[in-house]
C-alpha cells in the first residue's frame, strides 16, 4: 500500500468526524433556540415584534442580519452576515469557538511559565454542597462569589506568599445529574514560583470559611471532596498535547476551559449542552429536558466563565488586553467570499443541520463546486 492511501484515509476520517461535529451542534442550536421560543410565546408558537427583540441572544443566533454568504478563514467555513449571540454557555456553535481560543492562550501562558525549570502549575477543584432540590441560580452565584471573597481575604493574601502563587485562571463549570441535581464548581490553575506542592488543608479551611460567611446555613465542603489539588506540570496530558489535534486535546488549558466538552465525574452526570440531544430527552423527557435547558440559560446569562488574574498575560508576553467573547467571535467570521447565499439557500441550510455540515465540509476540502451543486438541487423545489 502506498504511503499516501493512509494519509488520505486518515483525512477523509477527520473530515467526516468534523461534518458529524457540525451536524451536531446545528442540531443542538435549533432546539435550544426552538425551546427558547416556545417558552416566550408561552407554547403557542407566535411571537409578537416586541418579544423577538428581548429574547435571549442564543435564541437569535444565526438570524440572517444582511446578504448572507459563506467564507474561509484560515482554512475554516463560516457563514458570514448572519447574528452571532458570542455566548459561551449555552451557544452550541459560539460556545466552543471562544473557549477553544482562551485555551489557546492558555497553552501560551502554560509554556512560557513552565519553560523556567522551577516553575510549577497546581490544578484546584473547588465545589459546594448541594441537594437536588437546589436551583442553578443560586449555586452558580454562591460559587463564584465564595471564590471571589476566600481569594481577597487576608488568609489567601498570606497562603499565595508562603506557596509562591503569582497567577491563576478561575473557569466555572456546570454538570447536571439526576441523582444530585445542579452542580456548579470552579476550576483553578495556579501558576507557582517554585516546587513546593501547595496545603490542600488549608485551602479547604479558607474555603469552608468563605462559603460559611455568604452562606451560614449551609452544609460545610466535604474534607474529601469539597477541594481537590493536583499538580498539572509533567502530567502527560500537558505533555501530550502539541501531537493532538485541537478539537480531541485534553491538556490541561483543555481541561481549565472547555466546560462545554466534559460530562460529570458521576456515570448519570451530563454537561448541559446534553439536554439538547435526542438520548438525553429520550431518558428525562423533553419537558423535563426543556425547561432544565431553560434554567441554564437563565442561571448563566451575563456571567464570565473564564478569568485570568491581573497581569497574568501581561507577565507572559500575550500581546493585547483579554479579548471580550464579541471579539473572539467577529475576528472568527471574517475571511475570503466563497459563495453568496440567497434567501432561499440560507434558510435552508439552517434548518437542515445535516446539509449545512455537509456544504462547509465539502468548501474546507476544497470541494466547492460540489458545496454549490448541493445547494442549488436543494433549493430547487422553493425556486419552482
Amino acid at each position: 500500500m502506498s504511503r499516501q492511501n493512509p494519509e488520505q484515509s486518515d483525512a477523509l476520517r477527520r473530515s467526516n468526524d468534523l461534518r458529524r461535529w457540525r451536524e451536531e451542534q446545528y442540531t443542538r442550536r435549533a432546539r435550544s433556540q426552538a425551546w427558547l421560543m416556545d417558552r416566550a410565546s408561552g407554547g403557542s408558537g407566535r411571537l409578537r415584534s416586541w418579544q423577538l427583540r428581548v429574547l435571549p441572544r442564543p435564541t437569535r443566533c444565526g438570524w440572517p442580519l444582511t446578504g448572507t454568504s459563506i467564507r474561509l478563514h484560515d482554512g475554516k467555513a463560516y457563514i458570514a452576515g448572519s447574528e452571532h449571540c458570542a455566548n459561551p454557555w449555552c451557544c452550541p456553535i459560539c460556545t466552543p469557538i471562544i473557549r477553544s481560543r482562551r485555551a489557546r492562550d492558555l497553552r501560551t501562558a502554560i509554556e512560557r511559565w513552565t519553560a523556567i525549570e522551577e516553575h510549577g502549575l497546581w490544578f484546584v477543584t473547588l465545589t459546594v454542597p448541594h441537594v437536588k432540590s437546589d436551583s442553578l441560580d443560586e449555586l452558580l452565584p454562591l460559587v463564584s462569589t465564595a471564590w471571589s471573597r476566600m481569594r481577597g481575604s487576608q488568609a489567601w493574601r498570606r497562603y499565595a506568599r508562603d506557596y509562591a502563587i503569582e497567577h491563576y485562571v478561575r473557569a466555572a463549570e456546570i454538570t447536571w445529574s439526576a441523582q444530585h441535581g445542579w452542580h456548579p464548581h470552579l476550576h483553578i490553575l495556579l501558576f507557582v514560583a517554585g516546587r513546593t506542592a501547595p496545603d490542600r488543608k488549608r485551602i479547604t479551611e479558607m474555603w469552608a470559611d468563605s462559603l460559611h460567611a455568604i452562606a451560614p446555613g449551609r452544609k460545610a465542603p466535604s474534607k474529601r471532596h469539597g477541594v481537590l489539588l493536583e499538580e498539572a506540570n509533567g502530567s502527560p496530558i500537558l505533555a501530550a498535547y502539541l501531537a493532538k489535534t485541537p478539537d480531541k486535546r485534553r491538556d490541561i488549558a483543555s481541561e481549565v476551559v472547555r466546560g462545554d466538552r466534559k460530562q460529570s465525574r458521576n456515570d448519570d452526570g451530563i454537561n448541559p449542552l446534553q439536554l439538547l440531544d435526542d438520548d438525553v430527552q429520550a431518558r428525562l423527557g423533553p419537558d423535563k429536558a426543556q425547561r432544565l435547558w431553560c434554567e441554564y440559560v437563565d442561571a448563566t446569562y451575563r456571567k464570565r466563565s473564564i478569568t485570568w488574574s491581573r497581569n497574568l498575560r501581561q507577565a507572559m508576553g500575550i500581546d493585547g488586553d483579554e479579548p471580550t467573547d464579541e471579539q473572539i467571535i467577529q475576528r472568527s467570521v471574517h475571511g475570503i467570499p466563497v459563495i453568496d447565499l440567497t434567501t432561499e439557500a440560507y434558510r435552508m441550510l439552517r434548518t437542515t443541520p445535516s446539509i449545512h455540515a455537509y456544504v462547509l465540509q465539502r468548501i474546507e476540502d476544497g470541494e466547492i463546486p460540489v458545496a454549490l451543486q448541493v445547494i442549488d438541487e436543494c433549493t430547487a423545489p422553493a425556486r419552482n
